[in-house]
């Protein structure tokens, strides 16, 4: 019979996380930046295998000491998807020894959870073949788990065995979604996901982590999508900073995500881009709620 099973990722911020969950369901579902704070909301991705099984992939915050009140409801959503799932895998960066406290601060409350965890040591292929024993020894005794495996996220060596590993510790169960559902993120969801990317891509200091989007108008026909969207800041002084000298910078973010959205969905796309402020956002509990973070 068949398998099924919720597994959640989990690992501090940038060890690959996001990579890994795109490349294992070869579709990117989740956006990929080098900043901390790139996933902010749980992703689910839904991997199908050849003998009816089901992987239905958790994508979390990077899990790390929180700043504000939206790292504390990250790090909260990090325990509670962790505590909801029937394995964890706890993704560390291999090319990065001997674990700091980032890597012992994670292993130590996921060790508390009870769930059961297998290590998948990432970026493999940063390593030289004959330190991979024993950089996956030094992550391994951080914690008590189920198994382990090396991998590299980005160029997908090893992730068929990360998936009979996987597949190992569920159970015999039934299907969680239908065949050929990738994932149960919204396509609203998944647009203002892409304009946020571009822009950590494209500005620094402040701005990636101060920036939140979201799709207000959306209008989806056969050939063509039509999107208007906004983007909020924090302050006032950063609104200029987003549109750039004559528009330049809102211009250049709205050319990078159009294009990925035409590739994606298949038709022209015309997105309509607007700059507002929410003034603190990260620190009110009301606007959090606003954007779909549900703080407590």
């Amino acid at each position: 019979m068949s398998k099924s099973g919720i597994v959640s990722l989990v690992g501090r911020p940038s060890v690959g996380k996001s990579t890994l969950i795109n490349n294992l369901v070869k579709q990117k579902v989740s956006i990929v930046t080098p900043r901390a704070q790139t996933t902010r909301r749980p992703i689910r991705a839904i991997l199908n295998t050849e003998d009816g099984s089901q992987i239905v992939f958790v994508d979390l915050p990077g899990a790390k000491k929180p700043y504000d009140a939206l790292g504390e409801y990250l790090l909260d959503s990090v325990w509670r998807n962790v505590g909801d799932s029937d394995l964890a895998l706890f993704v560390v960066d291999g090319s990065s020894v001997p674990p700091g406290p980032g890597d012992i601060f994670v292993a130590r409350n996921l060790m508390k959870t009870g769930v059961p965890a297998l290590l998948v040591m990432n970026k493999s292929d940063l390593i030289c073949d004959d330190q991979v024993e024993e950089r996956l020894r030094m992550f391994e005794s951080l914690g008590d788990f189920v198994g382990s495996v090396a991998i590299s996220a980005l160029n997908g060596s090893n992730l068929d065995r990360l998936v009979n590993l996987v597949l190992d510790h569920l159970d015999e169960g039934p299907q969680f979604y239908p065949e050929g559902m990738q994932t149960d993120q919204s396509l609203e969801q998944f647009i203002g996901e892409v304009i946020r990317e571009k822009i950590m891509l494209l500005t620094s200091d402040e701005i990636p982590y101060a920036v939140e989007s979201q799709v207000d108008f959306l209008d989806e026909q056969e050939d063509i999508i039509r999107i208007n969207a906004t983007i909020y800041v924090e302050r006032e002084s950063q609104k200029p900073i987003i549109i750039g000298a004559n528009g330049q910078m809102i211009k250049q973010i709205g050319t990078l995500a159009r294009k990925e959205l035409e590739v994606v969905l298949g038709k022209h796309v015309f997105l309509g881009l607007w700059v507002k402020v929410k003034e603190n956002w990260r620190n009110n509990k009301e606007a959090l709620y606003y954007f779909g973070y549900h703080v407590e």
